[in-house]
């Protein structure tokens, strides 16, 4: 994923990133423990994303990527 500072989070960048790692917007949700349609409404510019979540996204994406795992698969 790449880097964007927190000002820049935008629907956009929230989009590219979750399509970048692979991810459905379940998916994506689920990895941030929130709701699917939180998720949703970030995309959509609806509500805007905290950085923390944006933060937690990151990691967990990177994460999972160093360790070879493709997140939509049953654990």
């Amino acid at each position: 994923m790449r880097e964007v500072d927190v000002e820049d989070i935008s629907p956009q960048a929230i989009r590219q990133a979750r399509l970048d790692a692979g991810l459905t917007q379940v998916s994506a949700a689920s990895l941030v423990h929130v709701t699917p349609l939180t998720w949703k409404r970030w995309e959509s510019g609806d509500r805007t994303m905290h950085p923390a979540f944006w933060e937690l996204f990151a990691l967990k994406v990177e994460t999972g990527r160093s360790r070879g795992k493709n997140r939509d698969e049953p654990k």
